[in-house]
């Protein structure tokens, strides 16, 4: 069993520290334990090329991403894990934007249901050529997020941390949220918090251990969560965007996507999932796999005009040149 830790913060800063001390408790009840410093890594934006879509979704191929940069070497590490600790300093009540750029490139080209598709059709088909998607998508992970900050401007840190693992579908077992840790090093004044850091860690792998079949699956009982439980009944979050306009489902929840009401009792607010409504939540397969068919038959479909497209492309082609720093 192998379990992998992030860190998106500074050399030995709150988050490393916090970070390693999940990791020393995973490793002392057997786990294989190794450490990814984010920032050490070569990462450019996505492109919004759709290349690794076309490729899963077309193609019944891999989706690998055809940026050329250090990203096959964090894929690699997060495939081979078996579960996963991220840690994030908050900037701006969000994490870094170092993360935010692993999320957008790990997205769409490891959406598991995505995968399970491209691996079904190819199946089917009896398709042989091309490389087909890795195996190892297919295996249950569990993760704990970890975010530090020096202040309650929190807010965005945990929901934007879950949105870069949930393509994967791992199972998050825990978040942690930490304030009132501005200085480097501060966080190990806080007893407490070590060692809710290291039982983050042994929890990663008690988890993985209690699970037999690590296929995945909707049929499967959740994993135990022992992070705050947050207002959504699925996911944990406490982010949920209020839709007037929507009078059947006036809420969702920002994280995983599920529909519901809220409803205030005993001066405390309540958002209410039906268990029909609850199977759209992108935490599931079956939501995944709603997200993967309106890909394909919405946003991926050709508009019927696509050969007037050059023609009103031309209007935008010349108009203005793209500002630039001199070149020295």
């Amino acid at each position: 069993m192998k379990v992998l830790g992030i860190s998106c913060g500074r050399k030995l800063g709150n988050t490393e520290i916090l970070v390693k001390e999940a990791l020393m408790g995973a490793e002392s009840l057997g786990a294989e334990v190794e450490l990814v410093r984010l920032n050490d890594l070569n990462l450019k934006p996505c492109t919004g090329c759709n290349a690794c879509v076309v490729s899963l979704l077309e193609k019944s191929s891999s989706g690998d991403c055809v940026i050329k940069d250090d990203f096959k070497f964090i894929e690699e590490k997060i495939m081979e894990c078996d579960g996963l600790i991220l840690g994030s300093p908050i900037y701006e009540k969000g994490p870094t934007g170092l993360l935010k750029i692993l999320a957008d490139r790990m997205g769409p080209s490891h959406d598991v249901a995505f995968r399970m598709i491209s691996k079904k059709v190819r199946e089917e088909k009896g398709i042989t050529s091309g490389k087909p998607v890795d195996e190892r998508s297919f295996k249950t992970r569990s993760a704990s997020l970890i975010a530090v900050g020096g202040s309650e401007w929190d807010t965005l840190a945990l929901p934007m941390m879950q949105l870069s693992v949930i393509s994967t579908h791992m199972d998050i077992v825990d978040k942690i949220l930490v304030n009132w840790t501005g200085l480097p090093g501060s966080v190990l004044f806080r007893d407490e918090i070590i060692e809710r850091a290291r039982k983050s860690g042994e929890h990663v792998v008690k988890t993985l251990l209690k699970q037999e079949d690590r296929r995945i699956s909707d049929e499967k009982e959740r994993p135990e969560y022992i992070g705050e439980k947050g207002i959504c009944p699925i996911c944990h979050s406490k982010l949920i965007e209020i839709r007037n306009e929507d009078k059947n489902y006036p809420a969702i929840c920002a994280v995983c996507g599920v529909k519901g009401t809220l409803n205030v009792i005993n001066n405390k607010v309540k958002f209410e999932v039906s268990k029909e409504d609850s199977y759209h939540a992108h935490v599931y397969l079956s939501g995944k796999f709603e997200h993967g068919d309106e890909l394909k038959n919405i946003a991926l479909k050709p508009n019927p005009k696509i050969e007037e497209l050059p023609k009103l492309m031309e209007k935008y082609k010349n108009y203005l040149s793209y500002s630039k720093p001199d070149k020295k």
